[in-house]
């Protein structure tokens, strides 16, 4: 039970920091030693921008383009929500706080102009250069499917 209502109020917190400004998501890696950084923040960061970078370009994607940036930033917040289970946690619980904090991601982002002029924003820029070579390629090669079982 407390280890439950520790991991509430780690999430919490977490997600009230990240209620603060953004700053480009290379800088906020580089920033924290490996120990301080919430692993599933840049999933989840890039999972917000991909999802508000489809809703600025609306239909000037083929349909294809949209399920395949949509599928991506899903992937994203699925294994960042894989980063954050602990033992004893609700998975309904972790994957809600994922979603909460990738909709106040994408509020941030679409606050930065989501629409016409988005991609012209300098963070929004830096984000999409990290997103598409770091975290992307990591979550393309991302096995989701668990190890099959010993025989």
């Amino acid at each position: 039970m407390r280890t439950g209502l520790l991991a509430a109020a780690l999430a919490l917190a977490a997600s009230a920091a990240w209620a603060g400004s953004l700053e480009p998501l290379q800088d906020y890696v580089d920033s924290r030693g490996h120990g301080e950084m919430d692993h599933s923040y840049p999933l989840v960061r890039c999972g917000a921008l991909y999802m508000t970078s489809l809703k600025a370009a609306g239909t000037d994607l083929t349909p294809e383009k949209a399920e395949q940036v949509q599928a991506t930033a899903m992937k994203m917040a699925a294994i960042a929500a894989k980063f954050r289970m602990q033992p004893g946690d609700d998975p309904t619980a972790v994957a809600n706080g994922v979603m909460d904090d990738l909709e106040g991601l994408m509020a941030q982002y679409a606050e930065r102009g989501g629409g016409q002029g988005f991609g012209g924003d300098s963070l929004v820029k830096k984000d999409f250069k990290y997103c598409r070579t770091v975290t992307e390629p990591f979550v393309q090669a991302y096995d989701m499917n668990p190890p099959p079982a010993a025989q």
